[in-house]
C-alpha cells in the first residue's frame, strides 16, 4: 500500500518517539540485565516494534563460543495466548512496560529458559550459516521463510516456528558483542523495512548501553577494590604507628642503656680497686672517679625525665687538654691491661664551649672503641685549630674497619660487636652535628682507624 504524505510523517514522528523512549529507559541504569530487559520488551512490545519474540546471544571471542543469555516471548500457541491475553488486560504504557520488571515472567516461560541453553561453537558452523557471518562478516539477515531455510545453527531451529526472523550484530564502539535475533512467530504480521531500520538503532543503542555498563561496573568494582585497599592500608597505618612507637620506646631504652651502662662500668671497676686497695690517695681517687660518674648518671637520668636526649643541658667554656685528661684516666686499666701506648698532643689554651657531659661522651665513645678494636699497639689524640674549626684527632693501630661496613658505622643499631648495640658513634656524630660540626672517619683494615671531628671555633 502506498502511503501519503501525512501518513509518512505521522509513521516518522512515531519511530522518533520509539527511539526517544527506549534509548532514554537504556540510558537511566547501568545494570546489564535491565538494558537487556528493556531493548528485548522494546522489540515486543505492542506499542513499540510488536514482534512476537526477541532474544540476545553473546560472543566470546576468545573462546569462539555464541551462547544464549536472554530472551522474551511464547514457545508455542498455548503460551502466546495466555501472555498476550495478560498483557492485554494489563493496558500499559510503552513507558511503564519499559520500567516493568521481567524477572518473573522470564524466569517461568519455556522461550527464554531453553534460549539461555543454548552454546555455538562459531567454527563448527558452515560458512553460509547466518548465525556465523553474522558474527564474522556483519552482516544482517531478514529471512521471511524459516521453515525452508536450511542456512541456520540446529540450536536455533529447534526453538523456531514458520515466520519471519531477522538477525543483526549488537555492536560496541570497539568490536563485536553478539546478535539480536527477532521473529513474528503466532501473528505473523510482517516486519517490514522501517521496523528493521528501527532494530537496527536499537543495536546500536544496547550496544553503547552495554559497553558502558561494562565500564561502569568495572569501575565500581575498582573503586570497591580501592576502598577495601584504602581500610586495608589505614589498618595497616595503624598497626605500623604502633609498631613504630613500641620501636621509639626500644631506642629509648636502648640508648639508655648504653649511656648508663659505661658510668656503671666504670663505677664497678673503681669500686673493686677501693675495695683490694690500701693506698690512701689511690682510694681517694678512684672514689672521686666514682663520685665524678654517679652525677655523669643524674644528669643522663635529667635527660629522661625531660626527653631532651641529645640536647645540650649547659653550655660552659672548658678546656679540652683537661677532658682528654679525664676520660684517659678511666681506661689506665685497660690501657695496663692490653699494653696500649697512649699519646697525647693537645696545646694547654685550646679550649671550646660546649656542654662538658656531652664532649666527655664523644672522647669515651672513641677511645672505648680504639681500645676494643686493639690487643696492644697506640692511641694517639691530637688537636689543633684548622681555619675556622677545632680539629680534635682520635689515631689507633687497632684492626680497622671493613671497607663495607664504613658507610653504615654511623647509622644507629648498626653494630657488629657481639652484645653492642650500635649507638656509639651514632650518638658522637649526633652531638657533633649539634654544634655545627662534623665527624670524618678513615680506616685500613689490621693497620688501624682515624676520626677527625671538626668543631665550630
Amino acid at each position: 500500500m502506498i502511503k501519503t504524505f501525512e501518513e509518512k510523517c505521522r509513521l516518522l514522528n512515531y519511530e522518533l518517539y520509539l527511539l526517544h523512549t527506549i534509548s532514554k529507559a537504556i540510558k537511566e541504569t547501568y545494570n546489564e540485565r535491565r538494558i537487556l530487559n528493556i531493548t528485548l520488551t522494546a522489540l515486543t512490545a505492542n506499542g513499540a516494534l510488536g514482534l512476537s519474540r526477541a532474544a540476545i546471544f553473546y560472543y566470546d571471542k576468545e573462546k569462539g563460543l555464541i551462547y544464549g543469555k536472554q530472551g522474551i516471548g511464547p514457545f508455542d500457541e498455548r503460551e502466546a495466548a495466555e501472555i498476550w491475553g495478560e498483557l492485554g488486560r494489563s493496558n500499559l504504557s510503552l513507558e511503564e512496560y519499559l520500567k516493568h520488571n521481567l524477572e518473573q515472567e522470564l524466569a517461568t516461560q519455556k522461550f527464554p529458559r531453553l534460549l539461555r541453553e543454548i552454546v555455538i561453537d562459531l567454527d563448527k558452523l558452515p560458512e553460509d550459516d547466518c548465525f556465523r557471518r553474522v558474527i564474522v562478516e556483519r552482516k544482517f539477515f531478514h529471512l521471511t521463510d524459516i521453515k525452508n531455510h536450511t542456512n541456520l545453527p540446529d540450536e536455533i531451529k529447534k526453538l523456531l516456528v514458520p515466520s519471519e526472523l531477522v538477525i543483526m550484530p549488537l555492536f560496541s564502539s570497539k568490536d563485536i558483542l553478539g546478535i539480536i535475533m527477532a521473529d513474528n512467530a503466532f501473528h505473523y504480521n510482517p516486519i517490514e523495512e522501517s521496523t528493521i531500520l528501527l532494530i537496527s538503532l536499537l543495536s546500536i543503542q544496547t550496544g553503547i548501553a552495554l559497553e558502558n555498563a561494562i565500564t561502569h561496573n568495572l569501575l565500581a568494582q575498582q573503586l570497591e577494590e580501592l576502598r577495601e585497599l584504602h581500610e586495608t592500608m589505614k589498618q595497616l597505618q595503624e598497626e605500623l604507628v604502633k609498631k613504630e612507637k613500641l620501636s621509639t620506646i626500644g631506642k629509648m631504652a636502648s640508648y639508655f642503656i648504653h649511656e648508663i651502662k659505661n658510668p656503671i662500668v666504670t663505677i664497678g671497676g673503681f669500686a673493686k680497686r677501693i675495695a683490694e686497695g690500701n693506698d690512701l690517695a689511690i682510694i681517694h681517687r678512684d672514689a672521686d672517679i666514682i663520685f665524678k660518674e654517679m652525677r655523669k648518671l643524674e644528669q643522663i637520668l635529667n635527660k629522661l625525665s625531660t626527653f631532651t636526649l641529645l640536647a645540650p643541658l649547659k653550655i660552659e667554656r672548658i678546656n679540652l687538654l683537661d677532658i682528654v685528661n679525664e676520660v684517659v684516666e678511666f681506661f689506665e686499666l685497660e690501657f695496663a691491661r692490653k699494653h696500649i701506648n697512649i699519646q697525647i698532643d693537645i696545646p694547654e689554651d685550646i679550649s671550646l664551649k660546649a656542654e662538658r657531659v656531652q664532649i666527655f661522651e664523644v672522647l669515651f665513645n672513641l677511645i672505648s672503641n680504639s681500645v676494643e678494636s686493639m690487643n696492644t699497639g697506640t692511641i694517639k689524640i691530637s688537636a689543633g685549630i684548622e681555619s675556622t674549626f677545632l680539629k680534635i684527632t682520635v689515631e689507633d693501630t687497632g684492626k680497622g674497619i671493613p671497607p663495607e661496613n664504613l658507610p653504615h658505622i654511623t647509622e644507629p643499631f648498626f653494630s657488629t660487636k657481639v652484645g653492642g648495640f650500635g649507638l656509639g658513634l651514632f650518638i658522637v656524630s649526633n652531638i657533633i652535628e649539634q654544634y655545627g660540626g662534623r665527624i670524618e672517619i678513615t680506616s685500613v683494615e689490621q693497620k688501624g682507624t682515624t676520626v677527625n671531628i671538626y668543631l665550630p671555633v
